[in-house]
């Protein structure tokens, strides 16, 4: 009999869109708030924008448009955001909420609140590898733009 043996994971749990969201902090430099953020007219809809933090400029992704989900609201000044690294990429998520870092044990790829409650594990790195496919993508004219 095949046994899982849980994993620990040091997590950050935050909500986007109503949904409960994990990322483990190996990949998160820092929680912001986000300063100005400029649209990019033909960038795909899972960018919000770009802000400049800390004098570089970063790209604000939008998590449900890169999971294939409808699009969250535009970032706007004041949103929180966790500036995730990965791949040698830097870049803006927006979130609705950080609820709790935690450390938290993982089980065939599924994870679990303290309470029990199911949540999403992100990986960045394949969030990052979205989102530069749908770049090229809409760079070829083959995906919808956000809506300026």
């Amino acid at each position: 009999m095949l046994r899982l043996v849980p994993e620990l994971r040091n997590v950050i749990v935050f909500t986007i869109g109503g949904v409960r969201y994990a990322i483990e902090l190996r990949w998160v430099r820092e929680v912001v708030s986000l300063g100005f953020v400029t649209g990019v007219p033909s960038a795909p809809s899972a960018f919000s924008g770009v802000v400049n933090l800390h004098g570089t400029i970063l790209p604000v992704l939008d998590v449900a448009a890169l999971l294939d989900q409808p699009a969250g609201h535009a970032a706007r000044q004041g949103d929180g955001a966790l500036v995730l690294e990965t791949e040698g990429v830097v870049c803006a998520m927006r979130v609705d909420q950080i609820d709790h870092v935690a450390s938290l044990h993982e089980t065939g790829g599924a994870i679990n609140d303290a309470s029990g409650r199911p949540l999403t594990l992100l990986d960045p790195a394949v969030l990052v590898r979205r989102a530069l496919e749908l770049i090229t993508m809409a760079a070829a004219g083959a995906v919808p733009v956000a809506a300026s």
